[in-house]
């Protein structure tokens, strides 16, 4: 059954729903843990800048709930950042509950990443079982982008502001199955002017960009 049935608009990471009325436009809200927002499809875990300290017994029996309803496509965002958050054993250790988590409830993961990206790798390989990885905001080149992508993860892309010649190169080398458009939440960005900025670079019509998002979400969150 597809999940996308009637959208022309995914919005992969956005922190609250704000275009529910449109419904040609999904949008997929990031919630922390103990965070209650509006959504409809929705995503959850503790984000590493929020927390300091691995989930309570109780705060675990709370996210495999919320992680169970049908509406939840993965678990996320979680993850490492080396600039803001606790110390990075400490992200470490806290990625790794969560992970075990994610691994028993078999849910695609969402990950924020900043500046650790050997330390991802490394414990991505410590859960092979979990097959659907996706790196949100993503804003680097494509050098590391590919790297990325040869160790099994998808790509959601930072929207941006001005198109520069970096973010062509990166839109024109990965590949078209292993990537997401988001706004973030991001003020005075709408997710249909992302679409037309990435279908005008990869020189593609929109209607084939917007078909091809649609079967890689199908495909990441395990309903293609």
């Amino acid at each position: 059954m597809s999940l996308f049935k009637h959208t022309s608009f995914l919005d992969f990471h956005t922190h609250s729903l704000k275009r529910e009325s449109e419904k040609n436009i999904t949008e997929i809200v990031s919630l922390h843990l103990g965070q209650e927002k509006e959504h409809h499809y929705f995503t959850i875990a503790q984000h590493p800048w929020f927390t300091e300290k691995n989930p309570s017994s109780l705060e675990v029996e709370i996210l495999k709930e919320k992680l169970k309803q049908p509406n939840c496509l993965a678990m996320g965002e979680m993850g490492l950042d080396n600039i803001k958050g606790p110390d990075l054993d400490i992200q470490m250790n806290i990625l790794r509950n969560q992970l075990q988590i994610a691994e028993e409830l078999d849910k695609p993961v969402i990950i924020h990443c900043v500046r650790a990206y050997d330390q991802l790798y490394q414990i991505k390989k410590e859960f092979p079982s979990i097959k659907k990885w996706c790196i949100h905001g993503y804003a680097r080149h494509a050098t590391l982008a590919l790297q990325l992508i040869h160790q099994g993860f998808h790509l959601s892309l930072m929207p941006v502001f001005t198109i520069t010649d970096k973010y062509k190169k990166l839109l024109r080398e990965i590949p078209l199955d292993k990537f997401f458009l988001e706004t973030d939440s991001m003020p005075n960005i709408q997710i249909e002017d992302i679409y037309l900025q990435a279908a005008n670079i990869l020189e593609v019509p929109l209607s084939t960009l917007q078909e091809q998002i649609i079967h890689n979400a199908e495909s990441f969150f395990n309903h293609e």
